[in-house]
């Protein structure tokens, strides 16, 4: 992970995540950026990631998305992008941080490999087994 970096959110990231950001419209994520609720992981000086997080019962966070963009992915990004938001959530107080993934998807075994446990499911018509996973988190 030579010259990789993570950090919070600028505006400058804006049109990054404008450009890749396919998950939530384009006023929520003006949010979630205003609120400063995305770690931008970088390569060499540019963007090759993001993590971005909400609050389940407005308390608990909750990490919605991690994306690393596929030229980067196998070479430690997410991992960090993961273990810096637990620490800054640690850091705010939080014993507990929550995730979900598909039953489908391979990134609940990168989850678990950092300590995240099962905690429920949820089936959606159609759609495959989403895994809510959870993580206690020591204190900062």
């Amino acid at each position: 992970m030579t010259g990789a970096v993570v950090r919070p959110v600028r505006a400058a990231d804006h049109a990054f995540l404008t450009e890749h950001e396919r998950h939530i419209s384009a006023d929520e994520l003006h949010g979630v950026i205003a609120r400063g609720r995305v770690l931008v992981s970088e390569v060499d000086g540019a963007a090759a990631g993001w993590l971005r997080w909400g609050l389940f019962w407005d308390q608990i966070p909750f990490m919605n998305l991690l994306m690393v963009l596929e030229p980067h992915r196998g070479r430690g990004l997410g991992r960090a992008l993961v273990e810096v938001w637990e620490r800054a959530m640690a850091a705010d107080g939080h014993s507990l941080v929550l995730t979900s993934t598909l039953a489908t998807e391979s990134a609940q075994h990168l989850y678990r490999h950092l300590g995240y446990v099962d905690s429920g499911s949820l089936l959606l018509p159609g759609e495959p087994t989403e895994l809510v996973l959870r993580k206690e988190l020591t204190p900062a």
